[in-house]
């Protein structure tokens, strides 16, 4: 799996986690800094925004456990194939 992806993926699982408990604020700056880096990195790899969107939406149905972490790779290496 793409690295950047993988690490993407983990945080905002991460920040869905904790984001009603108190640890969050302390982690709430250098967590979203961290995760719009990923994202414009993945961003970079995609050809349209409506590409980009389509693997966003993916995101979240795989923080919340509606698809595997398989499943979003397949996802995103298709929409990047695209290119």
């Amino acid at each position: 799996m793409n690295e950047t992806l993988k690490q993407y993926i983990r945080l905002v699982k991460k920040r869905n986690d904790i984001i009603n408990k108190t640890e969050y604020a302390d982690q709430e700056p250098h967590m979203e800094k961290k995760i719009k880096h990923y994202e414009r990195e993945l961003q970079q790899s995609f050809s349209t925004d409506d590409d980009y969107d389509e693997f966003t939406d993916a995101v979240i149905k795989c923080v919340y456990g509606d698809i595997s972490i398989d499943e979003l790779e397949t996802v995103y290496h298709e929409l990047i194939s695209s290119v």
